[in-house]
């Protein structure tokens, strides 16, 4: 009887209803993606730093101020960082051939074992590569030929990022009041009450995130520096990055770092010991201190998280795995205040 009332409030037309919005506003994004994605980047800055303006303004920071000082670190830190990050990016495009050749000969190798001989295996390998450089891996190749360039093209695409960024922290105080204006203070409460949920939980997540983010890329750039593995700088910010992305980016970080330890010294087992570095830097990193310090976090089911990270880079690439796991959190929050009944919250929520 109770599963049939729920049916019967989540029927057909609402459904129906639900499903016809859901399209458009995928359609929508995805077709505007030029304009959505610096406005998701800069939101995302924009809730990474709230721990800093925040911790600014307990000390009698003036809003001006704050900006300026969280502004003027994040394109200081990008300036630096990004201008040692081009110069690896184009020693390693440059060499790209070099590792295509090494990479070849190693895949044949491997799979003579399984009767394929050196010619197939290269083909294999070049059929592969060649997809690559068919642009069909369009985030991965534009972001190396991107990197490749100048750095202050690199800049210049960041400048709307920059500009969302400056105006979402200038209305920051003032937001409130603009709401109560706007809707009353009864409809506003409830609108800051649910941004106040959704605000919170993604500030704690991703401030914290981005902290243990940099420790996991701190740590695995100098372990790679110390076994002097080329572009160890690259490899650690690759890990900063894609440590980001629950579940498989601690694997896709380091891989390219293993191979290229594969290359340099052509042993096995000096690749093998570089992996077990990183694999352990990874796994305390990320199953005894991020638990640690994060507790709860978000609430989200694993499988909800893969396929919202499958859904966001087939929408976006690169940038939007990075930023599925905040959508996701934010939309149930907001269906968690609009019914906490709906079946889908409680098949989103890891609870």
């Amino acid at each position: 009887m109770e599963q049939d009332i729920t049916l019967g409030k989540y029927g057909g037309q609402e459904m129906a209803a639900w499903l016809v919005i859901v399209v458009l506003v995928t359609l929508i994004v995805k077709t505007l993606s030029f304009i959505f994605i610096p406005l998701s980047v800069a939101i995302l800055v924009f809730f990474a730093v709230g721990i800093p303006m925040e911790f600014l303004r307990r000390f009698g920071v003036p809003g001006w101020l704050r900006i300026l000082l969280v502004v003027s670190f994040i394109l200081d830190g990008l300036y630096w960082v990004g201008g040692l990050l081009q110069a690896n990016i184009m020693e390693f495009v440059g060499q790209l051939p070099v590792f295509k050749q090494k990479l070849s000969e190693y895949a044949a190798i491997e799979l003579n074992a399984f009767g394929i001989t050196v010619e197939q295996g290269k083909e294999i390998l070049d059929a592969f590569i060649g997809t690559m450089e068919g642009k069909k891996m369009e985030p991965l190749g534009s972001f190396l030929h991107a990197a490749g360039g100048s750095f202050f093209h690199f800049i210049g695409n960041l400048v709307w990022v920059v500009l969302f960024l400056i105006f979402m922290l200038a209305e920051r105080d003032g937001m409130e009041n603009r709401l109560q204006n706007a809707f009353g203070k009864r409809r506003a409460g409830k609108i800051i009450r649910v941004g106040g949920r959704i605000s919170q939980s993604i500030e704690e997540y991703l401030g914290l995130k981005t902290l243990i983010s940099l420790l996991a890329g701190v740590l695995s750039g100098v372990a790679l520096w110390l076994f002097g593995v080329q572009f160890a700088l690259l490899w650690g910010v690759l890990a900063f990055l894609l440590n980001f992305i629950p579940n498989i980016g601690a694997l896709l970080a380091t891989v390219p770092a293993v191979i290229m330890a594969l290359f340099q010294s052509g042993s096995p087992g000096f690749a093998l010991l570089v992996a077990s570095v990183l694999v352990a830097i990874h796994f305390v990193v990320g199953n005894y201190l991020e638990p640690k310090i994060m507790g709860r976090g978000l609430n989200l089911s694993p499988l909800v998280v893969l396929f919202a990270l499958i859904f966001w880079g087939w929408m976006w690439g690169g940038v939007g795995m990075l930023l599925a796991v905040p959508i996701t959190a934010a939309v149930n929050i907001a269906l968690e205040e609009y019914d906490p009944e709906m079946p889908l919250v409680k098949m989103i929520s890891a609870e």
